[in-house]
């Protein structure tokens, strides 16, 4: 009598509590997958393994699918995965390669997990600061590279005129430094202070320099030029976009002028295209291309609405390339998303993806300033790969790609705004 009562912790306290910590999990490992983007892979599957795991135990469904339904997203995503499945049922593929596109595949889905990890807006500029970090990483390591051996860099050579890429191979090192450069002009069209956008600007002239005198890939090279004029015109005044978009064009060719690694590989990428034109050799990087490209076209005149069924492409591709080393780069994939959707499951397919990308490009014109900038230069790189390489399949791109897109996109249902 005259003691103080303790109260009982309410029925079910230690539940909330394990929710709230599996939460953390899950949005600290997508943050984590955010930082190993362009920097590594093994950091890629960790985070993924981890936030699987934290979003399965963490309860709060109705939030969560309130979330994905609420985003423009989730229709093409899940109308794309479930043609692949659909195009199980008839296609000629090997298990093997059936089990190795639904993997591939999956991360369809797992943008949609992604948009509830970054519906709240700390949790995104966390994950944009990690994928900021580990390009500032990567673009320190591309410049030391020139004069020092870096230990954890992928090329090994020294000075100017070669590649210097350094987590991940040169193509995808180029597609990540661009969505970079993308980031950083958004920053600077957004920033108030004179200071902070010379900073800006100089951390975007590094960058760019980067892509286009020490990584020996056209595609970013292409992609990041391209990615400039569209912000230019974006953000340009209309009485000022013509002239934007020629400064951009007058610094491309200035670029093109000063770089011998873009020089060459301009001419080599000419030389190539009439050795396949001539002579039909198909063992350039641009004559494989074309002829990949000239093969899937007739695939998916075969099967125009339907497709070839999951792994289609690589059973028809095998019965074309008899040269096993040749076909080890062109069964694979068309090095076309477009045409690897169009072959692999018809109108249907390609039109499920142009609505995902279309949900990209609505989200640039609701939004304005940085925001705005930001979408329109992912969408850019983004459409642009998908010309040229396959941003949805190759390993380190479809990383870059499945895990930026729904970070940007994850602020849709926020503050819907006129532009």
């Amino acid at each position: 009598m005259g003691g103080v009562e303790t109260l009982a912790p309410p029925r079910g306290h230690w539940v909330t509590r394990s929710q709230t910590r599996m939460d953390s999990l899950a949005r600290w490992s997508a943050v984590a997958l955010m930082l190993g983007v362009p920097t590594s892979i093994a950091l890629v599957n960790i985070g993924l393994f981890l936030l699987l795991v934290g979003w399965t135990f963490s309860g709060s469904f109705d939030r969560k699918f309130a979330v994905i339904r609420a985003n423009p997203i989730t229709l093409p995503s899940l109308a794309l995965f479930g043609l692949v499945l659909l195009g199980v049922l008839h296609t000629e593929a090997p298990d093997a390669v059936v089990r190795s596109h639904l993997y591939v595949y999956s991360k369809l889905p797992m943008m949609l997990v992604l948009l509830t990890l970054f519906d709240d807006v700390l949790w995104r500029r966390r994950a944009m600061a990690a994928f900021v970090i580990g390009s500032v990483i990567t673009l320190v390591s591309t410049y030391a590279n020139i004069w020092i051996e870096v230990p954890w860099s992928d090329s090994h050579e020294r000075g100017f005129g070669v590649t210097h890429h350094v987590f991940n191979d040169y193509i995808a090192q180029g597609l990540a430094m661009s969505v970079f450069v993308a980031w950083c002009l958004a920053q600077n069209f957004a920033a108030r202070s004179r200071v902070v956008q010379v900073g800006f600007v100089a951390l975007t002239a590094l960058a760019v320099f980067s892509i286009t005198h020490l990584l020996a890939g056209r595609t970013g090279q292409l992609v990041v030029l391209s990615m400039c004029g569209v912000m230019a015109l974006v953000k340009a005044p209309p009485h000022w976009r013509l002239p934007a978009v020629l400064v951009v064009m007058f610094g491309g060719c200035l670029l093109l002028l000063s770089s011998p690694l873009l020089r060459e590989r301009v001419l080599q990428a000419w030389m190539d295209f009439n050795l396949y034109s001539s002579e039909g050799v198909v063992s350039t990087s641009i004559g494989a291309r074309l002829d990949m490209w000239k093969n899937a076209w007739n695939m998916f005149l075969d099967s125009p609405l339907w497709g070839q069924g999951t792994g289609g492409y690589r059973v028809i591709s095998s019965r074309i390339y008899a040269d096993a080393s040749q076909c080890g780069v062109s069964c694979i994939h068309p090095h076309n998303q477009y045409l690897f959707f169009a072959v692999e499951h018809g109108l249907l397919g390609l039109t499920a993806y142009g609505l995902l990308l279309w949900a990209l490009i609505r989200g640039a014109i609701r939004c304005q300033g940085g925001e705005r900038a930001m979408l329109a230069g992912f969408s850019t790189v983004l459409i642009l790969d998908g010309f040229i390489n396959g941003p949805f399949w190759v390993t380190t791109e479809r990383h870059l790609f499945a895990s930026m897109l729904p970070l940007l996109m994850a602020s849709w249902p926020a503050g819907r705004r006129s532009a």
